[in-house]
Protein backbone atom coordinates (compact mmCIF):
# COMPACT_ATOMS: atom_id res chain seq x y z
CA UNK A 1 0.00 0.00 0.00
CA UNK A 2 2.79 2.41 0.91
CA UNK A 3 4.67 1.56 -2.29
CA UNK A 4 1.58 2.19 -4.39
CA UNK A 5 0.87 5.55 -2.79
CA UNK A 6 4.50 6.65 -3.02
CA UNK A 7 4.81 5.78 -6.71
CA UNK A 8 1.49 7.38 -7.66
CA UNK A 9 2.26 10.58 -5.76
CA UNK A 10 5.76 10.81 -7.26
CA UNK A 11 4.41 10.27 -10.78
CA UNK A 12 1.60 12.82 -10.48
CA UNK A 13 3.94 15.40 -9.00
CA UNK A 14 6.04 15.15 -12.16
CA UNK A 15 2.89 15.66 -14.25
CA UNK A 16 2.54 19.04 -12.59
CA UNK A 17 -1.25 19.17 -12.27
CA UNK A 18 -3.42 19.21 -9.13
CA UNK A 19 -4.63 15.73 -8.21
CA UNK A 20 -5.99 13.48 -5.50
CA UNK A 21 -5.46 9.80 -4.75
CA UNK A 22 -8.65 7.93 -3.85
CA UNK A 23 -8.66 4.43 -2.39
CA UNK A 24 -11.77 2.25 -2.15
CA UNK A 25 -11.32 -0.47 0.45
CA UNK A 26 -13.76 -3.29 -0.30
CA UNK A 27 -14.12 -4.68 3.21
CA UNK A 28 -10.53 -5.65 3.99
CA UNK A 29 -10.00 -7.92 6.99
CA UNK A 30 -6.24 -7.45 7.26
CA UNK A 31 -4.17 -4.39 8.15
CA UNK A 32 -5.32 -2.42 5.09
CA UNK A 33 -7.71 -0.06 6.98
CA UNK A 34 -4.95 0.85 9.45
CA UNK A 35 -2.50 1.53 6.63
CA UNK A 36 -5.02 3.65 4.75
CA UNK A 37 -5.77 5.72 7.85
CA UNK A 38 -2.05 6.29 8.31
CA UNK A 39 -1.57 7.35 4.70
CA UNK A 40 -4.59 9.67 4.77
CA UNK A 41 -3.41 11.20 8.02
CA UNK A 42 -0.02 12.10 6.53
CA UNK A 43 -1.25 13.50 3.20
CA UNK A 44 -4.61 15.30 2.70
CA UNK A 45 -4.47 14.48 -1.03
CA UNK A 46 -5.09 10.83 -0.15
CA UNK A 47 -8.80 10.10 0.36
CA UNK A 48 -10.35 6.81 1.43
CA UNK A 49 -13.76 5.19 1.16
CA UNK A 50 -14.05 1.99 3.20
CA UNK A 51 -16.92 -0.51 2.94
CA UNK A 52 -18.47 -2.38 5.85
CA UNK A 53 -17.80 -5.69 4.06
CA UNK A 54 -16.76 -7.05 0.68
CA UNK A 55 -19.34 -6.05 -1.95
CA UNK A 56 -17.34 -7.01 -5.03
CA UNK A 57 -15.26 -5.29 -7.66
CA UNK A 58 -18.11 -3.58 -9.50
CA UNK A 59 -19.42 -1.98 -6.30
CA UNK A 60 -15.93 -0.69 -5.48
CA UNK A 61 -15.53 0.79 -8.97
CA UNK A 62 -18.95 2.45 -8.72
CA UNK A 63 -18.00 4.05 -5.41
CA UNK A 64 -14.75 5.17 -6.98
CA UNK A 65 -16.53 6.95 -9.83
CA UNK A 66 -19.09 8.62 -7.58
CA UNK A 67 -16.61 9.84 -4.95
CA UNK A 68 -13.87 11.10 -7.27
CA UNK A 69 -13.78 14.85 -7.91
CA UNK A 70 -12.74 16.83 -10.95
CA UNK A 71 -13.00 16.52 -14.71
CA UNK A 72 -10.74 13.49 -15.33
CA UNK A 73 -10.00 10.35 -13.37
CA UNK A 74 -7.69 7.36 -13.78
CA UNK A 75 -8.64 3.90 -12.54
CA UNK A 76 -5.99 1.32 -11.77
CA UNK A 77 -5.54 -1.87 -9.76
CA UNK A 78 -3.98 -1.73 -6.33
CA UNK A 79 -1.52 -4.60 -6.84
CA UNK A 80 0.94 -2.49 -8.89
CA UNK A 81 0.53 -4.62 -12.01
CA UNK A 82 -0.47 -1.31 -13.58
CA UNK A 83 2.73 0.76 -13.16
CA UNK A 84 1.90 4.30 -11.99
CA UNK A 85 4.79 5.52 -14.13
CA UNK A 86 2.61 4.82 -17.21
CA UNK A 87 0.00 7.40 -16.14
CA UNK A 88 1.56 10.23 -18.22
CA UNK A 89 1.12 8.10 -21.35
CA UNK A 90 -2.64 7.93 -20.76
CA UNK A 91 -2.83 11.66 -20.06
CA UNK A 92 -0.93 12.44 -23.27
CA UNK A 93 -3.22 10.21 -25.32
CA UNK A 94 -6.42 11.87 -24.09
CA UNK A 95 -5.16 15.20 -25.43
CA UNK A 96 -5.78 13.75 -28.92
CA UNK A 97 -9.51 14.15 -28.30
CA UNK A 98 -10.53 10.93 -26.56
CA UNK A 99 -13.04 10.64 -23.72
CA UNK A 100 -11.70 7.29 -22.50
CA UNK A 101 -8.16 5.94 -22.85
CA UNK A 102 -7.33 2.32 -22.07
CA UNK A 103 -3.86 1.07 -21.23
CA UNK A 104 -3.21 -2.02 -23.38
CA UNK A 105 -0.88 -4.37 -21.53
CA UNK A 106 2.36 -5.40 -23.22
CA UNK A 107 3.92 -8.75 -22.22
CA UNK A 108 1.30 -9.62 -19.62
CA UNK A 109 2.73 -10.98 -16.39
CA UNK A 110 -0.26 -13.19 -15.61
CA UNK A 111 -0.39 -16.99 -15.69
CA UNK A 112 -1.26 -18.61 -19.06
CA UNK A 113 -4.54 -19.86 -17.57
CA UNK A 114 -5.52 -16.33 -16.50
CA UNK A 115 -4.62 -14.92 -19.92
CA UNK A 116 -6.65 -17.63 -21.68
CA UNK A 117 -9.64 -16.99 -19.42
CA UNK A 118 -9.38 -13.24 -20.06
CA UNK A 119 -9.32 -13.77 -23.83
CA UNK A 120 -12.31 -16.11 -23.54
CA UNK A 121 -14.25 -13.44 -21.68
CA UNK A 122 -13.42 -10.80 -24.29
CA UNK A 123 -14.43 -13.15 -27.10
CA UNK A 124 -17.74 -13.77 -25.36
CA UNK A 125 -18.29 -10.04 -24.97
CA UNK A 126 -17.71 -9.37 -28.66
CA UNK A 127 -19.56 -12.38 -30.09
CA UNK A 128 -22.49 -12.70 -27.70
CA UNK A 129 -22.98 -9.08 -26.66
CA UNK A 130 -21.79 -7.48 -29.92
CA UNK A 131 -19.74 -4.91 -28.02
CA UNK A 132 -16.55 -3.74 -29.69
CA UNK A 133 -14.21 -3.65 -26.73
CA UNK A 134 -10.60 -2.56 -27.24
CA UNK A 135 -8.06 -5.33 -27.63
CA UNK A 136 -6.99 -6.83 -24.29
CA UNK A 137 -9.07 -4.29 -22.37
CA UNK A 138 -8.14 -3.81 -18.72
CA UNK A 139 -9.15 -1.68 -15.75
CA UNK A 140 -6.20 0.65 -16.29
CA UNK A 141 -8.02 3.54 -17.94
CA UNK A 142 -8.44 7.30 -17.96
CA UNK A 143 -11.88 8.82 -18.55
CA UNK A 144 -13.83 12.02 -18.36
CA UNK A 145 -15.46 12.22 -14.96
CA UNK A 146 -18.94 13.09 -16.32
CA UNK A 147 -18.94 9.88 -18.36
CA UNK A 148 -17.75 7.84 -15.38
CA UNK A 149 -20.49 9.31 -13.20
CA UNK A 150 -23.06 8.72 -15.93
CA UNK A 151 -22.42 4.97 -16.10
CA UNK A 152 -22.06 4.69 -12.32
CA UNK A 153 -25.47 6.32 -11.79
CA UNK A 154 -27.32 3.97 -14.16
CA UNK A 155 -30.04 1.94 -12.39
CA UNK A 156 -28.61 -1.53 -13.11
CA UNK A 157 -27.67 -3.41 -9.98
CA UNK A 158 -24.89 -5.35 -11.73
CA UNK A 159 -22.82 -3.21 -14.05
CA UNK A 160 -20.20 -4.08 -16.65
CA UNK A 161 -18.39 -0.76 -16.85
CA UNK A 162 -16.27 -1.52 -19.92
CA UNK A 163 -19.43 -2.30 -21.91
CA UNK A 164 -21.29 0.68 -20.47
CA UNK A 165 -18.49 3.03 -21.49
CA UNK A 166 -18.90 1.77 -25.08
CA UNK A 167 -22.69 2.15 -24.75
CA UNK A 168 -22.27 5.77 -23.62
CA UNK A 169 -20.86 6.72 -27.01
CA UNK A 170 -17.55 7.89 -25.56
CA UNK A 171 -14.62 8.28 -27.93
CA UNK A 172 -12.25 5.51 -26.88
CA UNK A 173 -8.51 5.39 -27.51
CA UNK A 174 -5.77 3.00 -26.46
CA UNK A 175 -2.09 3.25 -25.63
CA UNK A 176 0.49 0.52 -25.00
CA UNK A 177 1.68 0.33 -21.41
CA UNK A 178 3.99 -1.88 -19.39
CA UNK A 179 2.52 -4.67 -17.30
CA UNK A 180 4.35 -5.76 -14.15
CA UNK A 181 4.12 -8.79 -11.91
CA UNK A 182 2.00 -8.52 -8.80
CA UNK A 183 3.88 -6.56 -6.14
CA UNK A 184 2.92 -8.79 -3.22
CA UNK A 185 0.51 -11.52 -2.26
CA UNK A 186 -1.57 -13.75 -4.50
CA UNK A 187 -4.79 -13.00 -6.28
CA UNK A 188 -8.00 -14.79 -5.30
CA UNK A 189 -9.56 -13.96 -8.67
CA UNK A 190 -9.15 -17.44 -10.11
CA UNK A 191 -10.29 -19.07 -13.35
CA UNK A 192 -13.64 -20.17 -11.94
CA UNK A 193 -14.46 -16.70 -10.66
CA UNK A 194 -13.57 -15.20 -14.03
CA UNK A 195 -15.86 -17.63 -15.86
CA UNK A 196 -18.68 -16.92 -13.41
CA UNK A 197 -18.08 -13.22 -13.89
CA UNK A 198 -18.23 -13.66 -17.67
CA UNK A 199 -21.53 -15.54 -17.50
CA UNK A 200 -22.91 -12.94 -15.09
CA UNK A 201 -21.99 -10.13 -17.47
CA UNK A 202 -23.45 -11.87 -20.53
CA UNK A 203 -26.78 -12.53 -18.81
CA UNK A 204 -26.81 -9.05 -17.29
CA UNK A 205 -26.08 -7.20 -20.52
CA UNK A 206 -27.69 -9.26 -23.28
CA UNK A 207 -30.85 -11.25 -24.02
CA UNK A 208 -29.08 -13.48 -26.54
CA UNK A 209 -28.99 -16.54 -24.26
CA UNK A 210 -32.81 -16.55 -24.31
CA UNK A 211 -32.76 -16.38 -28.10
CA UNK A 212 -30.30 -19.25 -28.24
CA UNK A 213 -32.67 -21.33 -26.11
CA UNK A 214 -35.50 -20.64 -28.55
CA UNK A 215 -33.32 -21.49 -31.53
CA UNK A 216 -32.11 -24.69 -29.89
CA UNK A 217 -35.67 -25.70 -29.02
CA UNK A 218 -36.75 -25.12 -32.62
CA UNK A 219 -33.81 -27.23 -33.85
CA UNK A 220 -34.73 -30.08 -31.49
CA UNK A 221 -38.35 -29.89 -32.62
CA UNK A 222 -37.31 -30.20 -36.26
CA UNK A 223 -35.00 -33.09 -35.41
CA UNK A 224 -37.82 -34.84 -33.55
CA UNK A 225 -40.21 -34.40 -36.46
CA UNK A 226 -37.62 -35.69 -38.88
CA UNK A 227 -36.81 -38.69 -36.72
CA UNK A 228 -40.53 -39.49 -36.31
CA UNK A 229 -41.09 -39.30 -40.04
CA UNK A 230 -38.11 -41.57 -40.65
CA UNK A 231 -39.37 -44.19 -38.18
CA UNK A 232 -42.85 -44.20 -39.76
CA UNK A 233 -41.40 -44.40 -43.26
CA UNK A 234 -39.19 -47.35 -42.33
CA UNK A 235 -42.18 -49.17 -40.85
CA UNK A 236 -44.40 -48.57 -43.87
CA UNK A 237 -41.84 -49.11 -46.61
CA UNK A 238 -39.54 -51.78 -45.20
CA UNK A 239 -41.59 -53.16 -42.31
CA UNK A 240 -38.73 -52.30 -39.95
CA UNK A 241 -39.71 -52.13 -36.29
CA UNK A 242 -39.61 -49.06 -34.06
CA UNK A 243 -36.25 -48.29 -32.50
CA UNK A 244 -35.63 -49.79 -29.08
CA UNK A 245 -35.34 -48.32 -25.61
CA UNK A 246 -31.69 -47.07 -25.91
CA UNK A 247 -32.72 -44.49 -28.49
CA UNK A 248 -35.74 -43.49 -26.41
CA UNK A 249 -33.58 -43.22 -23.28
CA UNK A 250 -31.02 -41.05 -25.10
CA UNK A 251 -33.74 -38.74 -26.43
CA UNK A 252 -35.31 -38.32 -22.98
CA UNK A 253 -31.95 -37.57 -21.35
CA UNK A 254 -30.96 -35.03 -24.00
CA UNK A 255 -34.30 -33.23 -23.92
CA UNK A 256 -34.39 -33.33 -20.13
CA UNK A 257 -30.93 -31.82 -19.95
CA UNK A 258 -31.85 -29.06 -22.38
CA UNK A 259 -34.96 -28.26 -20.37
CA UNK A 260 -32.91 -27.92 -17.20
CA UNK A 261 -30.41 -25.65 -18.95
CA UNK A 262 -33.23 -23.51 -20.34
CA UNK A 263 -34.86 -23.30 -16.91
CA UNK A 264 -31.54 -22.27 -15.35
CA UNK A 265 -30.92 -19.48 -17.86
CA UNK A 266 -34.47 -18.17 -17.54
CA UNK A 267 -34.06 -18.34 -13.77
CA UNK A 268 -30.96 -16.15 -14.00
CA UNK A 269 -32.96 -13.42 -15.71
CA UNK A 270 -35.81 -13.74 -13.21
CA UNK A 271 -33.32 -13.51 -10.34
CA UNK A 272 -32.03 -10.24 -11.76
CA UNK A 273 -35.56 -8.87 -11.87
CA UNK A 274 -35.95 -9.88 -8.23
CA UNK A 275 -32.66 -8.24 -7.19
CA UNK A 276 -33.52 -5.09 -9.15
CA UNK A 277 -36.94 -4.90 -7.50
CA UNK A 278 -35.40 -5.15 -4.02
CA UNK A 279 -33.59 -1.83 -4.66
CA UNK A 280 -31.05 -2.44 -1.92
CA UNK A 281 -27.95 -0.22 -1.73
CA UNK A 282 -25.03 -1.32 -3.88
CA UNK A 283 -22.70 -0.92 -0.90
CA UNK A 284 -22.58 0.35 2.69
CA UNK A 285 -19.91 2.85 3.71
CA UNK A 286 -18.18 2.33 7.04
CA UNK A 287 -15.68 5.19 6.87
CA UNK A 288 -14.59 8.06 4.70
CA UNK A 289 -11.26 9.81 5.22
CA UNK A 290 -10.21 13.32 4.10
CA UNK A 291 -13.69 14.22 2.92
CA UNK A 292 -15.32 17.53 3.85
CA UNK A 293 -17.83 15.50 5.84
CA UNK A 294 -16.70 12.16 7.34
CA UNK A 295 -20.13 10.66 6.59
CA UNK A 296 -23.10 11.58 4.46
CA UNK A 297 -26.52 12.09 6.01
CA UNK A 298 -27.54 8.52 5.13
CA UNK A 299 -24.37 6.86 6.49
CA UNK A 300 -23.51 5.54 9.92
CA UNK A 301 -20.05 4.56 11.10
CA UNK A 302 -19.64 0.81 11.49
CA UNK A 303 -18.53 -0.25 14.94
CA UNK A 304 -20.54 2.45 16.70
CA UNK A 305 -23.92 2.10 15.04
CA UNK A 306 -25.75 -0.40 12.84
CA UNK A 307 -24.62 -0.73 9.25
CA UNK A 308 -24.62 2.55 7.39
CA UNK A 309 -26.56 2.66 4.14
CA UNK A 310 -25.58 4.62 1.10
CA UNK A 311 -28.43 4.54 -1.39
CA UNK A 312 -26.29 5.65 -4.27
CA UNK A 313 -24.84 4.22 -5.48
CA UNK A 314 -8.74 -7.00 -5.14
CA UNK A 315 -10.22 -8.59 -3.41
CA UNK A 316 -9.41 -6.76 -0.22
CA UNK A 317 -8.37 -3.33 -1.38
CA UNK A 318 -9.68 -2.06 -4.65
CA UNK A 319 -8.05 0.33 -7.06
CA UNK A 320 -7.09 3.88 -6.34
CA UNK A 321 -8.04 6.70 -8.66
CA UNK A 322 -5.85 9.59 -9.67
CA UNK A 323 -8.24 12.47 -10.23
CA UNK A 324 -7.62 15.91 -11.70
CA UNK A 325 -9.83 18.38 -9.78
CA UNK A 326 -11.72 21.47 -10.95
CA UNK A 327 -8.70 23.65 -10.25
CA UNK A 328 -7.07 21.99 -13.26
CA UNK A 329 -9.95 22.84 -15.61
CA UNK A 330 -7.98 25.14 -17.89
CA UNK A 331 -4.91 22.91 -17.84
CA UNK A 332 -6.78 19.75 -18.89
CA UNK A 333 -9.42 21.10 -21.24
Amino acid sequence: MQALAARVLATMETVGRPFELLFVDDGSRDATPHLLRKLAGHDPRIRVVRFTRNYGQEAAVEALYLHARGRWLIQMDGDLQHPPEEIPALIAKKDEGYDVVYGIREKRQDTPLRVAASHTMQWAMKSLMEIELPEDVSTFRLMRAPIARLVAALPERRKFFSALLVWSGARIGTVRVRHDARHAGATHYNFTKLLNHTFDLIVGFSSKPLRFIGTLGFAFALAGLGLGAWVIARKLLWDYGIMGWPSLFAAVVILGGMQLIATSVIGEYIARIYVQAQARPIYNVAERLNFDEPAASDELHAGHHPLGVRSAPSESSHPPAVDLPESAKEATS
